[in-house]
């Protein structure tokens, strides 16, 4: 008896967790709710102490499109995000972080315009708000498009407003041994001729935490630093420079309202 090969998604969902039970059940619903039905949600626990992997257990019982997959140690965002990758299937794959949520369309614009461009990955503008989901920032507008130059100095791609094809999936991986694996990660892509395209549509909410690691600017900009020079292998000056450029455009996207 022949066995039929298993549908695989339109769309996978890669969502790390660790210790967000406070936001997790937010993150998962945008993506439930999604226009676009035809996905999976890889949902990966990672190590959480907190209700976390409990809320998750209850929203998979719920809905077969979840899958929970369990962290016994805490491996990191990247490793976690890594394995969700592994296991995605979907024609083409979209990040989201637990603490961040998506408009119910999202998914559907983003499709239609991979599409629509034949890009490699495409992205979106996001609003920044706090853990209260109050604005705090003004609207991150993206270009419409984004080489590997123009993102050495401004960063346009962010993990929870990307959907990338299987060709990319299949090719590439979070580094583990950088600080901001997802910026090492959309660096390497574009050297390496990956095309991206942007949907200046504000599709997603990018959440600010107290102590978490976007906010935590100082150190975020010397670990850039370390991503010019060492990742990229940019000489010394350059990447003074790129800093430099990096910077100013960083004080204005974080302008407070």
């Amino acid at each position: 008896m022949d066995i039929k090969e298993e549908k695989k998604p339109l769309v996978s969902v890669v969502m790390p967790a660790c210790n967000a039970e406070r936001f997790v059940e937010e993150a998962v619903m945008s993506v439930l709710g999604q226009t676009v039905s035809d996905l999976e949600l890889i949902v990966v626990d990672d190590g959480s102490s907190d209700e976390t992997r409990q809320i998750l257990g209850r929203i998979a019982e719920q809905d077969a499109r979840v899958r929970l997959v369990v962290n016994e140690e805490n491996m990191g965002v990247a490793k976690s995000r890594n394995r969700g990758l592994d296991l995605s299937r979907g024609t083409y794959t979209a990040l989201l972080d637990s603490d961040d949520y998506w408009h119910s369309d999202m998914l559907e614009k983003m499709i239609a315009c991979i599409e629509r461009t034949g890009a490699d990955l495409v992205y979106c503008s996001y609003a920044m708000v706090d853990e209260d989901g109050k604005k705090i920032c003004n609207d991150f507008i993206v270009p419409e498009t984004a080489d590997y130059a123009y993102s050495l100095v401004r960063s346009v791609i962010t993990c929870s407003t990307v959907l990338m094809t299987r060709k990319i999936v299949d090719a590439y991986r979070f580094p583990t041994n950088v600080y901001h694996e997802d910026i090492a990660m959309w660096f390497t892509i574009l050297k390496e001729g990956g095309t991206a395209c942007g949907v200046t549509e504000i599709l997603a909410a990018y959440r600010q935490r107290s102590g978490s690691r976007s906010s935590e600017k100082l150190k975020s900009a010397s670990r850039r630093w370390e991503i010019y020079h060492k990742h990229l292998g940019i000489g010394a000056f350059r990447s003074i420079v790129l800093m430099i450029r990096y910077g100013i455009y960083g004080l204005a996207k974080y302008k407070r309202l």
